[in-house]
């Protein structure tokens, strides 16, 4: 990993095709401006994180048998779900 620091409207190139600018500190977080070519995918880590799990479910999923992907996916929705509900107090 490679670490830099950079002040407020500093940036950094990378590839000869990438700008970060740092845009502003406010305490513990950091405003990032980013430039880059319409075709470069830029996600946030916890997104990037989200949407490789998804895709490995799926491609998880088309290899079982009919029967199993159903099952799989019941488990899954019900987890998610579940995750998403607050217990009433």
């Amino acid at each position: 990993m490679l670490i830099l620091t950079r002040k407020a409207n500093e940036s950094l190139v990378i590839d000869d095709q990438i700008v970060i600018t740092i845009l502003g500190i406010e305490g513990e977080r950091v405003k990032l401006g980013i430039t880059a070519p319409l075709e470069i995918k830029i996600h946030r880590k916890e997104l990037w994180d989200a949407i490789r799990e998804q895709n490995q479910i799926a491609e998880n999923l088309a290899k079982k048998e009919k029967q199993d992907n159903l099952e799989e996916l019941r488990k899954f929705l019900v987890t998610e779900i579940s995750a998403d509900i607050e217990p009433i107090k």
